[in-house]
């Protein structure tokens, strides 16, 4: 089972600074029996924090840590699919969670 810190390094190998330019927000992480933590994207730039956020723009809940992985991999197909399956469970700002497949990328 993952930590914290491998998750948080995970997302910072996987953020592309040029797709989140332009974007400023802040997103809730709660992994069902694992861990919560909030991401600051800010024009460019990312700041991963553990514990709750009091004012994110979206928050999401994923059902396992293999679940957030599929969605912030970039690939949108296994990301719907998540969500149609009924993986992760948002609420606020759902635009926010489109624009995720940009501003992170899989690994090369």
């Amino acid at each position: 089972m993952a930590t914290f810190e491998d998750l948080k390094k995970g997302l910072e190998e996987a953020f592309d600074p040029e797709g989140a330019k332009g974007i400023k927000a802040t997103i809730q992480i709660n992994i069902e029996d694992l861990t919560n933590f909030f991401v600051d994207i800010n024009d460019g730039s990312l700041n991963v924090e553990e514990g709750e956020h009091d004012n994110a723009g979206l928050s999401l809940t994923f059902d396992s840590e293999e679940t957030m992985e599929k969605v912030f991999s970039g690939d949108q197909q296994a990301a719907m699919g998540a969500f149609m399956q009924g993986k992760v469970k948002f609420s606020g700002d759902m635009s926010l969670g489109q624009k995720l497949g940009s501003v992170f990328k899989a690994p090369e």
